[in-house]
């Protein structure tokens, strides 16, 4: 009976060992995917957002100085330039991770951008047109038009940079917990196997006890 009380006992630790290392490599599953979500997070930071933030402003730029241009030297050959760095900023931007209303604001800017083109090409190729005036007006309120679109990209970006960093200070705060928690059954685990040697130690005490009365 003392020995099925002791194999009973084994059993028992046994399983809340295993239970206890199985919980130990989850935590340290979770720890590796944390690390793996906040290199995720930061590079999102820097590749999706200050980087599209960047594109923004030189956008910004490249608008202004046509609208520069426009109003003052007509230099076609300074706005063909600006109009090809124009289209390598659209196409970099689009390599970017956009939200859906990033999206659709950007969808909205490059039409913009291509009308504003249509008026451009009307007035430096038909600068005598009756309607000149008119389309020059509509070219100004165009170019407006960019800016509003252009800051309301910008505004996104801070929002979404917001967004990705209280999801980093998550994933450390997790982390964190999940440190602890590793540290916590790690020291139960030392407990058990204290606990199972004491056990085992007293019980073979016991028997020469036993078996020195005897």
């Amino acid at each position: 009976m003392r020995w099925k009380y002791i194999l009973n006992k084994k059993r028992n630790e046994t399983m809340i060992l295993f239970s206890v290392l199985l919980m130990i490599v989850m935590i340290g599953y979770m720890h590796k995917k944390n690390l793996s979500d906040m290199e995720e997070t930061v590079t999102s930071i820097y590749e999706d957002r200050l980087v599209a933030n960047d594109y923004i402003f030189e956008l910004s730029q490249k608008i202004a100085g046509k609208k520069w241009h426009m109003s003052n030297d007509q230099n076609n050959e300074e706005l063909t330039k600006l109009n090809h760095e124009i289209n390598i900023l659209i196409d970099a931007y689009e390599q970017t991770k956009l939200t859906v209303e990033e999206n659709s604001l950007w969808e909205k800017l490059k039409k913009d951008l291509a009308l504003a083109k249509e008026f451009e090409n009307q007035i430096l190729y038909n600068p005598n047109s009756n309607q000149w005036s008119q389309i020059q007006r509509h070219l100004d309120n165009q170019y407006q038009l960019i800016h509003t679109d252009l800051e309301g990209l910008s505004v996104i970006q801070i929002q979404e940079g917001k967004s990705l960093l209280d999801e980093s200070r998550k994933i450390m705060a997790s982390n964190s917990i999940s440190r602890r928690l590793e540290v916590a059954l790690i020291i139960i685990v030392l407990l058990i196997f204290l606990m199972f040697n004491s056990t085992y130690r007293l019980v073979r005490i016991k028997n020469k006890w036993h078996s020195s009365y005897n």
